[in-house]
């Protein structure tokens, strides 16, 4: 395979795409900010906690932005880095990164919008309070809608790893049921609300070691070391 004129390398698109295990904007914004400020069922304390801590709830907003923008960066890597085995579903599983970081930022607008009418001084108070509940409810089930396409991705993505003859194939058998844990997780509100599906979660570890594996290895592969 001859690299494109003005493409990166596969090592420097594996480092690009690893480096995301430095970054601490995701459980910052997701766990710690809005899981400790967030009650989806308790509309009072919510827009209590959304006046009484604004500039912590802001600095997760920004976190979470800072992620997706990044989000956008790892698609076009991930490409990059999975092209060689099919550019055709490496361009779709790219699309549909995008597609999942742009549900997720419209979704975000949700906690904005939120944070607005919580602090308004002129809307009555009960209403502020019901309007904030269901601000932040949109966002999680807009969320459930994004997580299903980033499961989508996920299986693409791992489809891709199992093909190749460059990465290891348990990699890419422990992202596919990365893929399938986020879909089923995030359907379960809707389809499986009897069932305690939280375990399906320990999937997500198969991103962990895919994410090391891009950083220790795959930022060394070089161009001859992809060709079968």
């Amino acid at each position: 395979m001859v690299k494109e004129k003005g493409s990166i390398s596969i090592g420097t698109a594996a480092l690009i795409a690893g480096i995301p295990l430095m970054f601490f904007t995701a459980p910052y914004g997701e766990f710690y900010v809005f899981g400790k400020l967030i009650v989806y069922n308790d509309a009072v304390q919510t827009t209590q906690n959304l006046v009484d801590h604004p500039k912590l709830f802001l600095s997760g907003i920004f976190a979470m932005l800072l992620t997706f923008v990044y989000d956008i960066v790892l698609a076009w890597a991930c490409y990059i880095f999975l092209r060689p085995v099919s550019p055709m579903l490496s361009l779709l599983g790219a699309w549909f990164r995008i597609l999942y970081t742009a549900l997720a930022i419209v979704a975000l607008f949700n906690f904005l919008y939120a944070f607005h009418i919580a602090n308004s001084k002129v809307l009555d108070e009960v209403y502020k309070q019901q309007q904030v509940l269901q601000l932040v409810n949109a966002r999680r089930f807009g969320m459930h809608l994004a997580y299903v396409i980033f499961g989508i991705y996920l299986i693409l993505g791992g489809t891709l790893i199992c093909k190749s003859t460059y990465i290891p194939k348990v990699l890419g058998i422990l992202i596919i049921l990365a893929g399938i844990g986020w879909i089923v997780t995030s359907l379960q509100p809707y389809f499986f609300r009897s069932y305690n599906l939280s375990w399906v979660m320990f999937f997500g570890v198969g991103e962990l070691f895919f994410g090391i594996w891009l950083l220790v290895r795959g930022s060394r592969l070089k161009e001859s070391d992809i060709l079968n």
